[in-house]
């Protein structure tokens, strides 16, 4: 059986949302009847939470502010990224 692991959201309802939302990616990519288990762990208390947040921090840099340093540290791993709002004229803060 698989694990994966989100981190801690203190919302019941928010959890819910986003296991809701994870279960649903994972159906589309893995095979039919694959048993796995969605875990809620603090980032701070699992390293592989910390080295997405790392990654997510550099990119978002790279994108917000054009500081590139860290994201140069890492590109070497990333497969692909993409602006999800290229297209919307919503804002988001």
């Amino acid at each position: 059986m698989s694990s994966y692991i989100t981190d801690t959201i203190p919302h019941q309802k928010k959890r819910k949302a986003v296991e809701k939302g994870v279960k649903q990616a994972l159906k589309a990519m893995l095979p039919a009847g694959a048993k796995y288990r969605i875990l809620h762990q603090a980032s701070r208390s699992h390293y592989g939470l910390q080295v997405a947040d790392y990654c997510n921090w550099a990119i978002y840099r790279k994108w917000d502010s054009g500081e590139t340093h860290y994201y140069e540290q890492i590109s070497d791993v990333i497969h692909s990224e993409f602006d999800i709002f290229r297209t919307g004229t919503r804002r988001y803060y």
